[in-house]
């Protein structure tokens, strides 16, 4: 559930020690489980554990569901959410910097910054309608858009030339730092859906506090844009 936050308790190991932590790792062993039969593994009342999932389900870490269960009438069965599930270790990170590296073993990333701008280019012809006749400052804010809604914080504004753009996080920065052949994802849909020459300027994966972006417009620029972005996918 996005927007609720975590107890505190439940980002230390000592939250799986409570009934409430030993509840979510039945849940997590057994995948479905009732309230009758949480009650009985775990010695305690099938009143005080329906608390404790009411509290569980008010976090988005468990769901409920009725089921009929032999020839009893439907009783709710409990489960874990993707987001409970995240509370046991993930090592997805990890195993996402083991693949970049090897990768860059290869051939020095030059496989890397092929596939990140493919990618790049694939994600302007799945939103081409978004930016397909823009104006550089229809574009522009389109593209700020675009990057708000995926979690990055965005701000632009006008200059002589054209436009600045600035990013002050990234959804990525744990992995930039040591590739950052994964910025050419945005470099490459920024050079597809803006009618403008982009020139990077700040870097958060070389260390600098934001990403910074000058957009400089061609000759004629803030007329729309003639080269339309392949809707293909």
């Amino acid at each position: 559930m996005v927007g609720v936050p975590w107890p505190p308790l439940m980002r230390e190991e000592s939250f799986f020690h409570t009934t409430r932590g030993r509840i979510v790792q039945s849940l997590a062993r057994h995948r479905t489980r009732t309230a009758a039969q949480l009650s009985q593994e775990h010695g305690v009342s099938a009143n005080a554990v329906r608390q404790h999932l009411s509290r569980l389900l008010a976090d988005g870490l468990v769901t409920e569901q009725a089921q009929r269960l032999g020839r009893t009438k439907p009783t709710l069965v409990y489960s874990l959410t993707a987001q409970g599930e995240r509370l046991f270790p993930q090592r997805y990170p990890s195993l996402l910097r083991a693949l970049l590296d090897q990768l860059r073993r290869l051939d020095g990333g030059r496989t890397l910054r092929r596939v990140f701008a493919d990618m790049g280019r694939s994600s302007a012809r799945r939103h081409a309608g978004r930016f397909a006749g823009k104006s550089l400052p229809e574009a522009v804010t389109e593209l700020a858009a675009f990057l708000r809604e995926r979690g990055v914080m965005v701000e632009c504004e006008p200059t002589p030339s054209g436009y600045r753009l600035r990013e002050y996080n990234c959804p990525f920065r744990e992995a930039v730092t040591a590739n950052p052949e994964i910025c050419s994802v945005l470099h490459t849909l920024m050079r597809e859906v803006v009618p403008a020459a982009a020139r990077q300027t700040m870097s958060i994966a070389k260390g600098d506090p934001r990403c910074e972006f000058e957009l400089t417009a061609g000759a004629g620029g803030g007329k729309t844009w003639p080269r339309q972005v392949s809707a293909r996918r």
